[in-house]
This record gives C-alpha cells, sequence and structure tokens, in this order.
C-alpha cells in the first residue's frame, strides 16, 4: 500500500514540445516558409500540395521563417539524442537508416519535426540534433524498439530541452 505522503508527490510535467522560438501571432491568413515551403493556415504548419496552393491562390501570402527552419538556422536544438556502444560501430547504417525512418514519419505528421544535424563524433557515438523535444524522444524509442539497449531521457525543465541516451554494448546482431 502507498502511504500518504507518497501519493501526495507529484512528478513535474514535461515542458511543452513547441519550440521556444515559436511566433507567438503568425500572419493572419496564411504565411509560407522561405526555406522549406511549409504553410501556415489556420494555426498549423503543413507540408500538405493541396494547401500550399490554395494559399497561393488567397494571394500573396507572407513569406517567414517556420520555428523549425528557425532553429535550425540558429544551431540551437531543443532535442539531443546520443547514440553510443559498440553495437553502433558495427551496425551504423542499419541504426542511421532506422533513424532516418522515423525522422521522415514524424516531419509527415508535424513539419516543424526535424533533424538539425547528425554529427558523427568517433565510430562508436552519433549525436542527432532535433527542432523538437518529442522528436528525439521519439528517435530514441525507436532505436531502442528495434535493435534493444538501454534508453535513457532527461529533461531540463530550465532550458526547455530533452537529452536522449540510447546505448547498447552487446555482441551479436539486432533483436
Amino acid at each position: 500500500m502507498i502511504s500518504a505522503k507518497a501519493r501526495l508527490v507529484s512528478r513535474q510535467k514535461a515542458p511543452s514540445s513547441t519550440p521556444p522560438q515559436a511566433d507567438p501571432k503568425p500572419p493572419r491568413g496564411g504565411a509560407i516558409c522561405s526555406k522549406c515551403q511549409a504553410v501556415w493556415r489556420k494555426g498549423i504548419w503543413s507540408l500538405d500540395p493541396a494547401i500550399l496552393r490554395e494559399v497561393r491562390r488567397w494571394g500573396a501570402p507572407a513569406a517567414v521563417l517556420c520555428p523549425a527552419c528557425r532553429s535550425a538556422s540558429q544551431g540551437t536544438p531543443t532535442g539531443i539524442l546520443y547514440l553510443t556502444g559498440s553495437f553502433l560501430a558495427r551496425n551504423r547504417t542499419e541504426v542511421l537508416n532506422r533513424l532516418r525512418s522515423a525522422e521522415r514519419a514524424a516531419t509527415a505528421k508535424n513539419p516543424l519535426e526535424r533533424v538539425i544535424r547528425i554529427q558523427d563524433d568517433s565510430r562508436s557515438r552519433v549525436v542527432v540534433e532535433t527542432t523538437s523535444e518529442k522528436l528525439a524522444r521519439r528517435l530514441g524509442r525507436a532505436i531502442s524498439r528495434a535493435c534493444g539497449g538501454s534508453l535513457e531521457i532527461r529533461f531540463s525543465h530550465e532550458d526547455r530541452l530533452v537529452r536522449v541516451y540510447w546505448r547498447r554494448d552487446a555482441a551479436g546482431s539486432a533483436a
């Protein structure tokens, strides 16, 4: 049985996955990101070509930078995924392909979730910077489900940054 004191302890919620650089009030009507061609319409960013055509029919939409492109150009990730271990050294191509596949699936749902940079620090370490906390967690879980290993997620509530650590040193192939 849980004591009364233990029931009162609550876990702090993770901060929102909205990038801190997001415009509080984007332009009315429609806007198009000048880098990635994402379209702002009715409060949502989208990569749907039909929505792009519709917004262009209305007139000249405002040219802006979407929060993901702004984050990438400023080099300010809100999620960092660290991949380490001897398994990574032996199966680097497979792990990176799974990362890219998970990123494509996430970007199809939300165009603001993107990988900013993938750094190959050494043969057994890769660092992936993302535009959202949610994407870093999603990528870490995808690699953990596919390849096994240990996954640790650490939130920094003050800086709106999540660090995800995945490691596998076991011998053999993926599970």
